[in-house]
C-alpha cells in the first residue's frame, strides 16, 4: 500500500511544484532549476524508495513543464489584474 502512495506522489508533487514555482518567479526556467535541485537534493540524501519512483519524479516534472507552457502561466501582464 505504502509504494502505491510513493507512486502517486511522483506522479503529482513534481508537477504542482514547476506550476507553484512558475507562479512565484515568474520564470519557468527557473522554476524548472529550482524543482530539479529541490528533488535531487532528496535524491542524494536517500529519500527515495526506489528508481522507478525517480523516473515517474522526472516525467512529472516535465509534465509540469508542459502544463506552464499551455496555461502560459509565466506571462504577467499588469493589466490583467485590474
Amino acid at each position: 500500500m505504502m509504494d502505491l502512495y510513493w507512486y502517486m506522489m511522483a506522479m503529482v508533487v513534481p508537477a504542482t511544484t514547476v506550476v507553484v514555482f512558475t507562479r512565484l518567479t515568474r520564470n519557468k526556467y527557473v522554476a524548472v532549476m529550482l524543482t530539479f535541485i529541490l528533488f535531487g537534493t532528496s535524491i542524494y540524501r536517500g529519500f527515495y524508495p526506489s528508481e522507478w519512483v525517480i523516473y515517474i519524479d522526472s516525467a512529472s516534472i516535465f509534465v509540469g513543464y508542459i502544463i506552464v507552457e499551455i496555461f502560459e502561466l509565466d506571462n504577467f501582464n499588469r493589466e490583467d489584474e485590474e
